[in-house]
């Protein structure tokens, strides 16, 4: 049985690298770790990257489409975990980042929305109606970083395409608020993690040490 941990967390919260990192440790460790990022260079992916990313993109169609690349790659996923029967499953990004992102934007587009409500709203229709598509996540990893190392991050990064997306600090407000928000309202399977500055060894031990004890409470006889 996959344990599957879904990491987020803002971008240039070195999120990805934390979660290389924990990879590795769990390998030394013995059990076998597999992972998934999005958006995906899939065509759907390519497609919701590049059109998702365009000035002329309105904020809920942006979410829609990020919210089909995962929803497409979820079966890339299943057939990955059938095929390879990993311990662990690391997927970077899910539909939860979708949505956080999408409502995120929404709200402040229309200051009349609710984020908050209405992100819960989006993910309860998400979570029912796809349940034979998205695989259901054992443990939610975010990252968090304080606001002078993410920026940093971000420039020795250089541009991208979503740079304007992740330079905007009301909307990185807004989308941490809302990571709190999940985190509150799903406290029993979400991890929170501050990604302190030239700690990432100790950072990914102690996530690696979090993890393996959930496996144990699920019964894994792991040493």
């Amino acid at each position: 049985m996959t344990f599957t941990v879904v990491w987020e967390g803002l971008d240039g919260a070195g999120k990805t690298s934390l979660m290389t990192e924990t990879m590795k440790v769990l390998k030394i460790k013995g059990l076998t770790v597999t992972s998934y990022k999005t958006p995906s260079n899939t065509s759907i992916g390519e497609f919701a990257f590049r059109v998702g990313n365009s000035p002329e993109t309105d904020p809920l169609t942006r979410m829609l489409l990020f919210l089909a690349n995962t929803s497409s790659d979820s079966k890339i996923i299943r057939d990955m975990m059938v095929r390879d029967r990993p311990d662990l499953l690391f997927i970077d990004r899910y539909y939860l980042c979708s949505i956080v992102y999408g409502v995120s934007l929404l709200s402040i587009h229309n200051p009349e929305l609710e984020a908050s409500k209405t992100f819960e709203d989006w993910f309860k229709i998400v979570e029912s109606s796809g349940r034979s598509i998205f695989i259901n996540p054992d443990l939610y990893i975010i990252v968090n970083v304080d606001e002078e190392t993410r920026i940093r991050r971000l420039i020795l990064k250089g541009r991208t395409a979503d740079s304007r997306f992740s330079e905007d600090r009301k909307l990185m407000e807004t989308v941490l608020g809302l990571y709190r928000h999940f985190r509150e309202k799903h406290s029993e399977k979400t991890m929170w993690v501050e990604n302190l500055e030239n700690l990432l060894s100790v950072t990914a031990e102690n996530i690696a040490e979090k993890i393996i004890e959930k496996l144990r409470e699920k019964g894994w006889g792991i040493k």
